[in-house]
């Protein structure tokens, strides 16, 4: 939705380039893709490919085997999303793929699950869209918008689905489990759904640590689900204020009469130009405390305030992380919005402030030199090729191979 993916990848182009790398951009969906991808095999010594939601990573050369296989070029199929969506996706597709997670909890969680045949790993963040302080007008934002930039969706749609299509007590155990999410939503029982699953069968005596696809079910669900009442939870907040809520799947919210503006749709490119000259950004995390969501990327690399619930991640880098934190609740959401808005110069220079200490403690060579290493430890960990090493360490090892 709204190119998000496509732009978030563009965006690394130039970082790659500085970093001495010439970068190639491949769209699939495009008339004559495969016949491009072909003459860049040809034509160029590709180091790495990626990707993301493993898009690709199962590509086929003429015999059928996996192309990044055949060719002996790694593939980093990056992930922003749990395991439980379209687990499929982060099964390795060749020992050619690795798995890299963007969040240590879905990192994680695929430890749990089965089907590991490659390399798994975790990216480094970096800002996104990254401007010049030359190119911000930071007396203009003083006066702009505060800006959330999420899709939606309706937690009692997904209840009623549950009831309608489910057999009643499986039915009435994701209701039992939902209740109790919507009791904790400010905490961080959302953090580990899994062990949250586990430990609700074990009460009962079951154990279900060998069954994945129960897992992968039930995860899913919560997830979803809580993911649903923490962004309805905000939106029926920010309706007090003058912000301007971007995205598709709020028809379950009646904006009608509120003061906040509702612009149904996204569009990854023109949302950039709003970040740039915002008040500030409001976010929520994906049931994620270990890492920056792109949200926050994105507001760092256009120094500019980003509203956010409270996390580790930020706990841990930002020494006035409760300068720009929520919790998830109401009251909370509601005073921290109300504070930016009457003090707009004090916020813009908090915004200001906090991304010139992300890209001080975070570096754009460092991120891509972690997806450098990533691919060099699949190039290592998959070869066949017998190699000239000391004459008594025979690598690889035949069994292996």
């Amino acid at each position: 939705m709204g190119d998000s993916l496509g732009s978030i990848g563009r965006a690394l182009g130039p970082l790659f380039e500085e970093q001495g790398f010439e970068f190639i951009e491949l769209v699939p969906s495009q008339p004559g893709s495969t016949d491009i991808l072909n003459q860049i095999i040809k034509e160029k010594k590709l180091d790495f490919v990626f990707s993301f939601a493993g898009m690709g990573a199962d590509y086929k050369a003429a015999n059928d085997r996996n192309l990044w296989e055949v060719l002996g070029i790694p593939f980093l199929a990056i992930h922003g999303d749990s395991p439980a969506y379209f687990f499929d996706r982060h099964v390795h597709a060749s020992p050619y793929v690795a798995v890299v997670y963007g969040f240590h909890e879905h990192y994680n969680f695929r430890k749990q699950l089965p089907k590991i045949n490659g390399v798994l790993a975790i990216a480094e963040p970096l800002p996104l869209n990254q401007f010049t302080l030359e190119d911000i007008d930071f007396k203009k934002k003083e006066s702009g918008k505060l800006f959330f930039l999420k899709n939606g969706n309706d937690p009692e749609k997904l209840r009623r689905m549950w009831g309608r299509d489910l057999p009643p007590r499986i039915a009435s155990g994701l209701f039992a489990l939902a209740d109790e999410l919507d009791n904790e939503i400010a905490s961080d029982l959302g953090l580990d759904l899994n062990g949250f699953v586990s430990g609700f069968f074990g009460g009962k005596g079951i154990d279900i640590d060998q069954v994945p696809k129960l897992h992968l079910f039930y995860v899913a669900q919560l997830d979803d689900y809580l993911r649903r009442i923490k962004s309805t939870m905000m939106a029926e907040v920010l309706k007090e204020f003058p912000v301007e809520i971007h995205g598709y799947n709020w028809e379950h919210i009646d904006f009608h009469g509120s003061k906040c503006h509702y612009v149904k749709g996204a569009d990854y490119s023109l949302s950039t130009g709003l970040i740039k000259d915002s008040l500030g950004m409001i976010d929520m995390s994906p049931n994620t405390g270990s890492n920056f969501h792109d949200r926050p990327l994105r507001a760092f690399g256009a120094y500019t305030l980003c509203l956010t619930n409270e996390q580790a991640c930020f706990q841990q880098v930002f020494e006035n992380h409760a300068d720009f934190s929520f919790r998830f609740e109401r009251e909370s959401l509601r005073e921290k919005v109300a504070d930016v808005l009457a003090h707009p110069q004090r916020y813009v220079e908090i915004g200001r402030n906090t991304a010139l200490d992300f890209q001080q403690k975070f570096k754009v060579e460092a991120s891509i030199r972690r997806l450098c290493e990533i691919a060099d430890a699949v190039r290592i960990g998959a070869a066949t090729r017998q190699v000239d090493m000391q004459d008594f360490f025979l690598w690889p090892p035949v069994s292996l191979t």
